[in-house]
């Protein structure tokens, strides 16, 4: 006997109500992933990094403290000008003898350094060669006026070798000059005194106690 009209509408009506909430849950769910993927995606540091910062431009502070190492190889022969422009005491050792320009980060050189390399100069001689009383380094400007000098020789001084570092620039100039000496002696490793710019008096001056030998510029 077929059901009655009435009973089979109430009959069907809990599988409609049923199927439409499970049709909402799936809708749900379904957003519910589709939201939270990129989330996941940042946890896990995959396919949505944060956005890289952009790198911090060197001030000009940074610029003018910068520290910089005087490499031996960047050093020169020197031309004609320069030799006639030193002393007597030069003429021995000028085929041995470079100038190191003192050269501020994208600057033009303002400072050099002159020096005699030893190392070359005892190539070839006998082990026994004795040490010889070679000049001691200089330091000109870009006319070869002596700003001042060394009280040891760059960059090999028998038995140490020498670090030049220079930096606090102003105007291409470094306003200071230090000198590690790397000595294998007992005595050990020392530093030579700073050698500080004093624009007045256009000079490389040695700060604290320093050496009161005679002014390593040349009287003639």
């Amino acid at each position: 006997m077929p059901l009655p009209s009435s009973l089979t509408r109430a009959t069907r009506a809990p599988s409609s109500v049923l199927m439409s909430a499970l049709m909402s849950v799936v809708g749900a769910l379904a957003l519910t992933t589709s939201m939270s993927l990129p989330t996941a995606a940042r946890a896990d540091g995959g396919a949505m990094p944060p956005a890289a910062k952009p790198a911090k431009a060197a001030s000009a502070g940074d610029k003018a403290a910068a520290w910089r190492t005087l490499d031996p190889d960047t050093c020169t022969p020197l031309g004609a000008e320069d030799r006639a422009r030193l002393p007597a005491s030069w003429q021995p050792y000028l085929a041995f003898s470079r100038r190191c320009e003192l050269t501020a980060p994208g600057g033009q050189p303002q400072v050099a350094l002159i020096s005699i390399f030893t190392l070359a100069y005892y190539e070839g001689k006998p082990d026994n060669a004795p040490w010889e009383k070679f000049p001691t380094p200089l330091l000109v400007d870009r006319e070869f006026r002596c700003l001042g000098g060394l009280s040891q020789l760059f960059p090999w001084d028998q038995p140490a070798m020498l670090e030049l570092k220079h930096g606090r620039w102003k105007e291409g100039v470094p306003q200071e000059i230090r000198v590690h000496v790397d000595n294998p002696a007992v005595s050990g490793p020392y530093d030579l005194p700073t050698l500080r710019w004093n624009a007045a008096q256009r000079r490389y001056q040695p700060v604290g106690k320093a050496d009161a030998k005679e002014d390593p510029c040349p009287k003639s």
